[in-house]
């Protein structure tokens, strides 16, 4: 064992154009199994006998005469219910299902590929048992059953993998955030710095979906990335260390929008430089004019109404159009929500910049804020963009004579931490 490669030692060869899991190389086609990983096979059949091919619903049907024996069996992987990750065999006919256990040399490999394989056929060898438990809600005793395996096929790989890398568009970070969901479900390619488990608050702290997730971030825009750890080919970075958080990564995948946040389902990662400005300048050849419209707030961090946003630091509120400057002077206010309450002070040492490159309204409320108080920043009427178009409110959001929009977020509550901005 001490002899094999950091590759076979992860246990991932073809055959067939299928994956297979166990310790094994390639060679000119021709299938070589390494032997430390053979004899640990052969231990499993010595001990639980040659397996034998069967239906899940043979096995759920007969489940006494093949408990403890080795079996092969084929069906639809599913995420189950349940503390941590369970995952279900189930047949097409939903018949029955089978919990999955992955033997010790196999678990974290199996964690790791198993999600990309939900929904999808997968073929698994190794011990079926059958255990009962009283029912929570019927009160007799239900049968459950199981297979711990050493050996998984995942599904073909998507026949069209090389043809999506090379079909994505490159898209920046700015354009797919604030397009708020307009490119969810399309192949997209984007680069962003790592920012790790999201390690410095880029991002709400509730919209994580998943422990293995991570945050990739360009100036102020930042996505989450599911489905793929980020590792590679002769790289592979920590979570949770904020000193991998100097690289800049390259994700191709599906961007999902949920509340205004976005997720990336990645198909593949990889090192990458800075994007370049040439990737975000427009198309040599404009379009022809498009009528003139107004400017909207497009985009804020922290997120018109999220919760929890810290007692310090800063907000950006971004607009549709390059606004005029001067127009913004009188026009913001910053300020507690509802009637004024005692202990409030006037922001008095609140800034106001204005940053036009972004077309980003920058705001430091020069004070700390009050836990568990309601902000608002208020822009009134007046506001214009450089084509002199006055703001006019999201959709959603009603104007008044005295408001153009109004963004709210709520402060946290006491003894709350937050990473630095």
């Amino acid at each position: 064992m001490a002899g094999l490669t950091r590759a076979a030692h992860r246990g991932v060869y073809w055959r067939m154009g299928r994956r297979y899991a166990g310790f094994a190389v390639g060679l000119l086609g021709l299938l070589v199994v390494a032997p430390g990983v053979q004899a640990q096979m052969n231990e499993y059949e010595a001990r639980y006998g040659t397996p034998v091919s069967v239906s899940i619903d043979d096995l759920v049907s007969n489940p006494g005469g093949y408990g403890g024996r080795a079996i092969k069996t084929k069906g639809q992987l599913e995420l189950g219910m349940g503390t941590g990750r369970v995952f279900l065999l189930k047949d097409t006919m939903a018949r029955g299902n089978i919990r999955l256990y992955p033997m010790p040399n196999l678990e974290s490999q199996w964690n790791e590929e198993a999600l990309t394989f939900t929904g999808r056929e997968v073929e698994i060898t190794g011990v079926f048992s059958e255990t009962s438990a009283l029912g929570a809600s019927s009160g007799t005793n239900q049968a459950y059953y199981s297979i711990q395996f050493w050996k998984y096929l995942g599904p073909p790989p998507d026949k069209n993998s090389k043809e999506v890398l090379l079909k994505s568009d490159a898209v920046p970070l700015e354009a797919l955030v604030t397009k708020s969901g307009g490119l969810d479900g399309k192949n997209v390619r984007v680069i962003g710095m790592y920012r790790g488990r999201n390690l410095f608050g880029d991002l709400p702290a509730k919209s994580e979906r998943d422990a293995d997730d991570w945050v990739i971030k360009d100036d102020v825009y930042s996505v989450w990335i599911t489905g793929k750890k980020p590792k590679g080919s002769g790289w592979e970075l920590d979570l949770q260390m904020k000193r991998d958080t100097n690289k800049w990564i390259e994700v191709v995948g599906k961007p999902e929008t949920i509340k205004g946040v976005t997720y990336i389902r990645a198909i593949h990662v990889a090192l990458s430089n800075p994007p370049r400005v040439a990737a975000v300048v427009a198309a040599p050849t404009p379009p022809p004019p498009k009528p003139k419209v107004p400017p909207v707030v497009v985009f804020s961090l922290p997120l018109d109404g999220e919760r929890d946003v810290p007692p310090t630091g800063i907000f950006k509120v971004q607009f549709s159009k390059d606004m005029d400057e001067e127009s913004f002077k009188g026009r913001v206010i910053f300020r507690y929500a509802g009637p004024r309450l005692p202990g409030d002070r006037e922001f008095v040492g609140v800034k106001f910049d204005y940053e036009g490159g972004r077309r980003a309204l920058v705001i430091d409320p020069g004070d700390v804020l009050r836990p568990g108080r309601v902000v608002e920043i208020r822009l009134l009427p007046g506001i214009v963009d450089i084509d002199g178009l006055e703001l006019t409110p999201r959709p959603g959001k009603d104007a008044t004579a005295q408001t153009s929009d109004i963004l709210r977020f709520q402060v946290a509550a006491t003894n709350a931490s937050f990473p630095p901005s």
